[in-house]
């Protein structure tokens, strides 16, 4: 079977079959009231938010790990952020839980970042792990230029979030983590050609816990910033908002620069000429 077709029908599946499950257990946990606006830390029971959260990004993988055997990184990472928009989709949105409670929900979300951007780290090491891409022969990488290729994309990536993110609509919140995962790692690449695909997920993976900690910092009350719509916009993103998003952005992003790299290779190793 082809490998573009192979890489499809992982998607398809990822999204159809896969997807519903994760959005399922996220969908299930209760808000404060009873009702839906939840996410993992904020809610009824934090536990069964972590625990489903694990569930969710467990299932993730497991798509993730498929596409990667199946197609390569970029479409496993997209598989992963397939199933996880389900359970984004569903999850709750920071108006509606403000509303509900009254109160900042900014302190959890901190820590469900650092939990989320654990389990972001976790779904690349699965992905990379059943990659079927041809290893990498470069055996050194500087790590400085990494390092400046990645805190490049993290700013023009947090630009471009800010930009999108004018409402806490799930559209636009997912949205924005989608154009932010797209610009920062195309971003990145272009800045450091030579840098891992997978690399990329850092950026996501520190502006899901920047955003709601950068929230916190600039809003002087919270609950009046979320209802005069004057918040710091990256607070409407959701932890889960930015681990869907990113990893849906992050694979066309690679892609869109992979004719680069592959022109800069071609420049220097240019094909022997034929005797």
């Amino acid at each position: 079977m082809p490998r573009p077709l192979r890489g499809l029908i992982a998607l398809a599946v990822a999204f159809a079959v896969i997807g519903p499950i994760a959005g399922l257990l996220i969908g299930s946990l209760r808000g404060t009231d009873g009702g839906t606006q939840a996410t993992l830390l904020v809610g009824q029971s934090p536990i069964v938010g972590i625990i489903s959260g694990l569930f969710a990004f467990g299932f993730a993988a497991l798509a993730g790990a498929a596409g990667s055997r199946a197609a390569g990184l970029n479409v496993g990472l997209g598989c992963a952020g397939l199933v996880l928009s389900w359970a984004a989709w569903l999850s709750g949105q920071l108006d509606e839980m403000v509303a509900v409670s009254r109160e900042s929900p900014m302190p959890a979300l901190i820590l469900e970042g650092l939990l989320v951007s654990l389990m972001l780290g976790g779904i690349v090491w699965v992905v990379r792990r059943f990659s079927s891409d041809e290893p990498d022969l470069e055996t050194e990488v500087g790590a400085s230029a990494i390092a400046v290729a990645l805190t490049a994309g993290l700013a023009i990536s947090a630009t471009a979030a800010w930009v999108v993110a004018i409402e806490p609509l799930k559209g636009q919140t997912i949205g924005a983590a989608f154009v932010a995962g797209l610009v920062g790692a195309a971003t990145a690449r272009l800045v450091f050609l030579r840098l891992p695909g997978w690399s990329a997920v850092c950026i996501p993976a520190a502006l899901v816990v920047l955003g709601p900690l950068a929230t916190q910092a600039m809003a002087g009350d919270v609950v009046d910033a979320v209802f005069e719509r004057s918040i710091f916009r990256l607070g409407w993103l959701m932890p889960m908002d930015w681990a869907a998003g990113a990893l849906l952005g992050i694979p066309l992003g690679l892609a869109w620069t992979d004719g680069v790299v592959q022109q800069q290779i071609d420049r220097a190793d240019p094909p022997s000429p034929s005797i």
